[in-house]
């Protein structure tokens, strides 16, 4: 989810350029806002009740125009009463007010710190409310034709393992290039997810999950066409994947159509990668196991028991 939090979130004209699937952006910084965003935040009343005015003041409030001392809490509250009323922007809203706050957040000053995500992963169900929030915000967001939410959703079901959430990434990613949304990220998620559906139509990885492993089992393949044939190959190719039930399988409990099951947060399986190594068979088994925030650990051997 840390590259969603990327996401420009603006006023109306800025929202258009996430309906185009621009790329990845930060946040505006709040001592240079849009002029266009300023004019909207100083048009808003102090108290909006209607549930558009509500999202917007939760992006004048998240976008630090609209001075808060509780910047992040402020804008989910005005988000989720935005939500409430039905708003699709409310959604859209809660979900990046989430992804934005630095208690969500494991890079620190440009780097990952993998403590803070390993804090993160080990987050128990019983304090992700806010998480579980703006996740089913947001489905509910794109489920409403919100196209910044779809973009949105097509990057969290990439990033995001659990079964079968490469074909959502396909699905997602195919529904918004039809409707004339494009770009080159856009695209290449949509090249990488029907790859991965069609040669390895059985994996319960993430998209992101499934490409991290690829490099270590070609290597094992390697290593393994040395052990059967004592022989030296320099090339790989993945044949077929075969996939394990997942032993004690916890999911976040999202409630959305869209999302349900999507966020595999407890959990390992195993897969089987058959690779053709110059000619020769070698098989492959990779161990994945959800970190708790999105993505998985795994391990990646020659399988010389199969």
């Amino acid at each position: 989810m840390q590259g969603l939090a990327r996401l420009l979130f603006g006023a109306t004209a800025l929202l258009a350029a996430v309906a185009q699937a621009q790329a990845p952006a930060p946040l505006p910084a709040a001592s240079a806002p849009s002029s266009e965003l300023r004019q909207l935040c100083a048009a808003l009343p102090e108290t909006p009740t209607d549930g558009r005015g509500l999202a917007q003041k939760a992006q004048c409030v998240l976008t630090g125009i609209t001075p808060s001392e509780r910047r992040f809490a402020q804008a989910r509250e005005l988000a989720a009463k935005a939500l409430e009323q039905g708003e699709a922007t409310g959604g859209f809203a809660l979900f990046m007010a989430f992804a934005n706050d630095p208690a969500n957040m494991y890079r620190r000053d440009g780097k990952a710190d993998l403590e803070a995500y390993r804090q993160l992963g080990a987050r128990p169900l019983s304090e992700r409310a806010e998480q579980v929030a703006a996740i089913d915000g947001l489905a509910h967001a794109a489920g409403k034709g919100h196209p910044g939410a779809a973009v949105l959703l097509a990057n969290y079901f990439y990033d995001t393992v659990a079964p079968q959430n490469v074909s959502r990434v396909r699905a997602m990613t195919g529904l918004l290039l039809r409707n004339g949304t494009r770009s080159p990220p856009l695209e290449k998620m949509a090249r990488e997810a029907a790859v991965i559906e069609k040669t390895a139509p059985a994996t319960k990885a993430s998209v992101r999950s499934f490409l991290d492993a690829y490099q270590p089992a070609t290597a094992a393949a390697l290593q393994g066409h040395a052990v059967q044939t004592a022989g030296k190959c320099d090339k790989a190719t993945l044949k077929s994947v075969t996939s394990t039930d997942i032993r004690n399988a916890e999911y976040l409990p999202l409630t959305g159509k869209m999302v349900e099951k999507t966020y595999l947060v407890r959990g390992e399986w195993m897969e089987f990668w058959t690779f053709d190594a110059c000619g020769e068979e070698v098989p492959v088994k990779v161990t994945f196991t959800a970190d708790g925030w999105g993505g998985t650990s795994l391990q990646a051997v020659h399988n010389k028991g199969q």
